[in-house]
């Protein structure tokens, strides 16, 4: 690829000069860079026109995007060991990469088609902009040198990443197997500071006392999962096996366990993936109680939609694999029985055999299949 320097003069005035950068003013200009082409700018680039991208721009200044940009197949590339504002105009680019040891600040929402490449330097938004990525996009880099510090939003089906952190630490957080093709979802890290502490359901002594996440969804994501990062959360475990993920709907009110289907690394460096959807708006990692003793929800509102009361809760049930549940109806008739239920994909909605059944009083049988004596009781279907 050849690399040329370019200064826009005038509307349709365009100097090609084979020297170092200047900063390049495109005053109402219609302007392509063609493909194979560098166009490399050593100080600050500003378009007030319409500019086409098919090639490569390399920025070291401040990038001003006041007209149109056409994000073509082109890539684009800050590089500044120096910090850059990029203000993009809520405008999209194809590849975006961050190079360069300074920090690059985005006051503007930025879309991305295809590729973001975090090779250096932090991303830092302001004005709560949000980096939005597109299906599809491919996403590589992130540590603790590079990464979003911000809102990032994911948009269709596939697996989202976002890569986030805190300008210090990498703290990535994954949406696993999201199917809905119109489904949305955004991820806000939030530091805990000035006191402000988490609180558990009863079988969750601990949580977090660093950070946690806020999640705004639409459409669903009924059949995904969430991992979260495990990064100096004080957490206090002797193994992984007690790291879940927890959710709220509120801050204030008590996080409860959304299990684990997937823990990696360790507690300084690793991730925990929950073993249910993520239904719920905040997210924190936590530890669960040793104790294993199986305690049954017995009142169940199947229309509720924070998802925890939503549901036949059996608290520990999944320390039981070869466990039997069975349901029946005030004349005992049985409508519904299954074995290995866990909470997550082998659990009681409130449909039966026949479909939704009403409201009411039913009877339940927990068979843990370890040899104990079955346990009996009513549950409540509101």
């Amino acid at each position: 690829m050849k690399e040329l320097v370019i200064i826009l003069l005038g509307a349709f005035c365009l100097l090609v000069i084979p020297a170092h950068a200047q900063s390049v003013f495109n005053k109402g200009a219609t302007v392509t860079v063609s493909a194979n082409t560098i166009v490399a700018v050593q100080e600050n680039l500003t378009n007030e026109g319409t500019l086409t991208n098919n090639g490569q721009l390399i920025i070291s200044g401040a990038w001003q995007n006041l007209g149109t940009y056409n994000p073509g197949n082109g890539q684009i590339n800050f590089n500044s060991d120096q910090p850059q504002v990029i203000n993009h105009n809520d405008q999209s680019f194809q590849r975006l990469i961050i190079s360069g040891a300074g920090e690059k600040i985005f006051s503007a929402n930025i879309t991305i088609e295809s590729e973001l490449a975090l090779q250096s330097s932090i991303l830092r938004s302001e004005n709560d902009a949000k980096l939005i990525f597109n299906p599809g996009v491919i996403i590589t880099g992130g540590s603790d040198a590079s990464h979003i510090i911000g809102t990032v939003s994911h948009k269709g089906a596939g697996q989202w990443l976002y890569p986030i952190g805190d300008g210090t630490l990498y703290l990535p957080v994954v949406i696993n197997n999201v199917t809905d093709a119109a489904a949305i979802g955004a991820i806000t890290l939030r530091d805990l500071a000035n006191g402000q502490t988490l609180s558990g359901t009863f079988e969750i002594p601990r949580l977090s006392n660093q950070r946690y996440f806020e999640l705004a969804q639409t459409g669903s994501l009924a059949s995904a999962t969430i991992t979260l990062p495990l990064r100096d959360d004080n957490l206090e475990l002797a193994d992984l096996a007690r790291a879940v993920v927890a959710g709220s709907n509120a801050v204030a009110e008590p996080f409860a366990s959304l299990g684990q289907s997937a823990s990696t690394g360790s507690f300084v460096a690793g991730s925990v993936t929950s073993q249910t959807a993520p239904a719920l708006a905040f997210y924190a990692v936590a530890a669960i109680t040793d104790d294993r003793t199986v305690e049954v929800f017995n009142g169940i509102s199947p229309n509720n939609l924070d998802d925890l009361n939503a549901y036949f809760r059996i608290q520990n049930i999944e320390y039981y694999p070869a466990n039997k549940v069975t349901i029946f109806n005030r004349w005992g008739d049985r409508i519904y029985e299954a074995r290995g239920y866990n909470n997550a994909d082998v659990v009681f909605r409130g449909i039966g055999k026949a479909g939704k059944v009403p409201a009411g009083t039913y009877y339940y049988l927990i068979s843990l299949g370890d040899g104990s004596k079955p346990r009996n009781g009513y549950l409540e279907i509101r």
